[in-house]
Formats: C-alpha cells, structure tokens, sequence
C-alpha cells in the first residue's frame, strides 16, 4: 500500500495508508515526528528520503525506511516555503523567504548552485522540477515565472505574469508529460502550455481555488476554499463539481486511479477516481492543521525485518494447513504449542520414519574404549 504523509501547523509530520478491516478500508496512522520546532510548510519525496522545509529556517531530511531523522539543512535565513526533488532524486532544489534558491546534492548533501536573489530579493514561494529533470519553474514575490536550466545551472528566461493578467500567484504543477502546468492566481487557474510558450486555457471558478492536482495530460482537480472540488477537462472546456468539505480544500495528490485530499480543519480523505464520478473510500480526523501533503512510494520496502516475520508466520501456517490436507482420512490431533526452553540452543528434530538414528558422540566411545583398556 501507498503511504500518504502530510505536514501540519503544529509542526509535525503523519504519516497514513490505506489498510482493510472489518470489510471496510480505513485509513491507519503508520508514524508520527516533531522534527520542526515551528509549522511545516512543504514536503517532497524522492526514494527513501523525506524533506520538510517549516517557517523555522530549517530542511528536515527524513529516511522512511528506519523512520529516523537523516539529516538538518541549515542553509537558508527565512522560511522555507518550498522543496522539490528532482525526479531522478539526485538533487534538492529549496525556496525561501530570504529570496534564495539552493540546489544541494543528496549523495553528501553539499551545495552545488545558489541562486542568492531568484526573484529580485523577494520571497521564493513555489519550485516544480519538470519531468524530464531539465529543467524548473519558480514563482515569488516579485510576480514572474522564472525558468531554471538544470543542466548549465543557471536561469533560462523570466516572464512578467502581470502583463499576462495573472495577480498574486500562489501554486504550479506540472501535468505527468510535462508539456502543461497549471498556475492559481486570485479566482483563476490557467492552463499553460510549454510547446506553445503561452496561456492556453483559463478557468475562473465561484470559490478561490487553493490546489491543484493532475491525474494526466488533459484532466486536473481543483480545490476550493468553499470546499468544494472541480474536475476539470483541458481539451473540452469542462468542469464537474463535487462537494467534498465544509471547509477548504488545503491539499490533494493523486496516485494509482485514488485521490488522496486534506481539508484546513484536518480532514483526510481518500477517493477512488472513476471516469465520471468520485467516490469516498474512507476518511480520517488528524486532529491538527493540514498545510501540505506527499506520497511514499517505498511502501513496501519499510520495516523489512517485520514483514520477514510475517511472511515466517504465514508459510508456518501454510505448511500446517498443507499436511492437514495431505492425511484426509487421518484424525486431527490438536496439540499445545510447544513452549520455548531457556538457553541460546537449536533443537533438531528426526521425523519417526527414518530408520537411522542419529550418530552417538565421539566422547562417549572414547570413554568406553578407555575402561576396556583399564580391565584388559
């Protein structure tokens, strides 16, 4: 199962998974930290690593595997307002309100690029890194789109997002191919295409949107704060409502044909996205502020010595059940479990149709020749 981890106000990090039980599926808190000291404000996740940048100045690195801290980045002078790996999980681009972007390295966690004004001395608020790992978008303070070249290390062009009519711009995301993202400004979601350099759709909704969430090339969600969410499709020019919250719709991310979603009050909520509908699988009270939400997809590869013991548990009882059903016509004998003998030993056990019997020690003959010696 995928594990969903969201950041809180309160400046911890949960982690959930969807798990069945009682013919249900509910959603299962699988950990909980309190690396930040202050509120969580971005998470991305790339392999086994974790990073969480809060407003106190700092970029938790957390491995999932052992669930233990990794490392601290103490490299920026304000609140980190967001984090992206690249795709290739190679390197880690950070945004601040210092104004600065840093690309550190994740073998050593060295900084490699610095970008110490990105926009102008204004806060840095959003980093998307494209799939392709070529290249990335930045938003901040100063109202541009800047594009970063990845593989030269240094700014590509910039655009003035107030000469296309875009105001305050808070959130962009790339689509799966890369060749669309979508930027929120004030009542609008716009819809821009890379091959064509240029706004291609606009979509000005009742309620102010706060999230946005791909699930491919043509069709994309939108949170509102009103609660609500729209599905909306690029290439027809059409939306669908549904009512989800009371309150906003802080966060969502999709994954695996399920639509994971977190309200301001602490709502999580899991969808299963079908062609025309959406339906709530399960939902959960986390019982704090959600600001922002990721997917572990190194599910599988936590807590091995665990699911070892497990997996022994469960061929045991195959086993079992395997030699029951081999002697149909045998009568069933329960039997007590043996109970475990003190002492750090193996106990070797002879199956009753071997004739052989296992060979006597060599001490106890040696003895034996030595009396026989002494009587002679």
């Amino acid at each position: 199962m995928d594990e969903i981890v969201v950041g809180t106000y309160e400046g911890f990090l949960l982690g959930y998974s969807l798990q069945p039980e009682d013919d249900r599926t509910i959603l299962k808190q699988t950990f909980a930290t309190s690396s930040h000291t202050a509120a969580v404000r971005c998470l991305s996740i790339a392999g086994k690593f974790l990073a969480s940048g809060g407003t106190d100045d700092k970029v938790v690195i957390i491995d999932l595997k052992t669930r233990k801290e990794h490392t601290v980045l103490m490299n920026h002078d304000g609140t980190v307002n967001t984090v992206a790996f690249t795709n290739g999980g190679t390197h880690l681009l950070t945004g601040s309100d210092d104004g600065s972007v840093i690309v550190t390295r994740t073998g050593n966690w060295q900084i490699e690029k610095i970008w110490k004004k990105a926009h102008g001395g204004q806060p840095v608020t959003t980093i998307v890194v494209h799939p392709s790992d070529k290249l990335a978008l930045s938003i901040g303070g100063d109202k541009t789109l800047r594009t970063w070249n990845l593989i030269k290390g240094r700014p590509a062009f910039t655009i003035n997002l107030g000469s296309k009519g875009v105001g305050l711009p808070t959130e962009i995301k790339f689509s799966p191919s890369g060749d669309r993202f979508s930027l929120i400004s004030l009542q609008n979601v716009d819809v821009w295409t890379i091959s064509k350099a240029g706004l291609e759709k606009r979509l000005t909704c009742n309620s102010k949107p706060s999230t946005t969430q791909w699930t491919n090339d043509d069709e994309l969600f939108v949170g509102l704060e009103n609660g609500n969410i729209i599905k909306f499709t690029v290439s027809e020019t059409k939306a669908q409502t549904y009512q989800a919250y009371k309150q906003r719709v802080k966060c969502m991310h999709y994954e695996n044909s399920n639509l994971y979603s977190a309200s301001s009050n602490g709502v999580l909520k899991a969808w299963h996205v079908d062609d025309d509908n959406l339906q709530e699988i399960c939902s959960t009270n986390i019982s704090c502020r959600v600001t922002c939400i990721a997917l572990n997809r190194q599910r599988h590869l936590i807590k091995k010595e665990e699911n070892c013991e497990d997996d022994g548990k469960a061929s045991g009882l195959s086993d079992n059940e395997d030699k029951s059903n081999e002697s149909d016509d045998s009568e069933i004998v329960e039997r007590p479990p043996a109970k475990r003998q003190p002492g750090a030993f193996v106990k070797i056990s002879y199956d009753e149709n071997n004739i052989e019997s296992p060979p006597a020690k060599k001490t106890k003959r040696k003895k034996k020749n030595k009396k026989k010696n002494k009587t002679e």
